[in-house]
This record gives C-alpha cells, structure tokens and sequence, in this order.
C-alpha cells in the first residue's frame, strides 16, 4: 500500500504529517484538494509528486486561521460535504447544503464537477479542502449569474 506524506513547499525536508497504507480513493481526495486544515492551520497545495510507493503533497501554510462553523450532523461516521458559498470579500462562507455521500468514489466524482445546481441556481466550483479538523470536506463555489 501507498504513503502519503504532507510536507512545506519551501522547505521540502520538514513533515507535516504521513499517512501509512492509505486507501487509493482517499489519496485520490488528497492529491485534488485545493487546501488542507490540520491543527488549526490551513495549507494551500502547491504540488503533488510520487516515487515509488511513496506521495507526496507539497503546501504552504496560510496567514489564515480555520474558523469555519460547524454544522450539526447525525452521523459522524458519515461521508459529508459541505458546499459553500464562496466571495473573496467574505470570512465566513455561507453553508449552501450538506451534501451526504455513500463512498469516496462519489466525494471525487463531485470534487471534480465544475459546475453544480442547488434549487435551481447553478454553481461553479472554486476550490476544494479538506478539513482534518472537523472530519469535512468543502466544495467552494461562485454563483453563476
């Protein structure tokens, strides 16, 4: 099975954090995310790379803080994306649903829509993050008007 290593672009020998054994679907997730929370920190991705069995994700750490609010869910085992309105001007973005899914498989399948309709308004995706912190991942997305 494959490792994954998170590490800081501008210094490549320091580790931020590995995952031993990892799931294809979950690395798949990984490698497409946009942003990366971990430890009240949020990472952009730079680059990605592999040798051998070993993956690589390369990112720099934000001058922002997570702050996001958490959203009540009933399952915490449950596979849950939030979309959310995204403005640059804003700092909290508004949560436009809660989007359950049944597998990683069907996560990907949305990370990779670049547009999406919610009650009739279409959407166009932003970006992608995954939220260690809060156990979520977020599809940003920009109304189309």
């Amino acid at each position: 099975m494959a490792r994954l290593e998170y590490r800081l672009h501008h210094d490549p020998s320091e580790l931020i954090c590995h995952y031993d054994g990892i799931p294809l679907e979950e690395l798949l997730i990984r490698n497409v995310s946009d942003w990366f929370i971990r430890g009240g920190t949020i990472y952009e991705k730079q680059s990605t790379e592999k040798q051998d069995s070993l993956h690589l994700i390369y990112v720099t750490p934000s001058d922002q803080m997570a702050e996001q609010t958490i959203p009540a869910i009933d399952n915490a085992e449950a596979l849950v994306v939030e979309i959310r309105q995204f403005e640059e001007e804003l700092s909290d973005y508004p949560l436009l649903r809660l989007q359950h899914c049944d597998s990683l498989l069907d996560v990907l399948l949305l990370i990779q829509t670049e547009t999406i309709t919610l009650d009739g308004q279409k959407w166009a995706k932003s970006s992608f993050e995954l939220d260690e912190d809060r156990k979520m991942f977020i599809y940003y997305a920009r109304r189309i008007k």
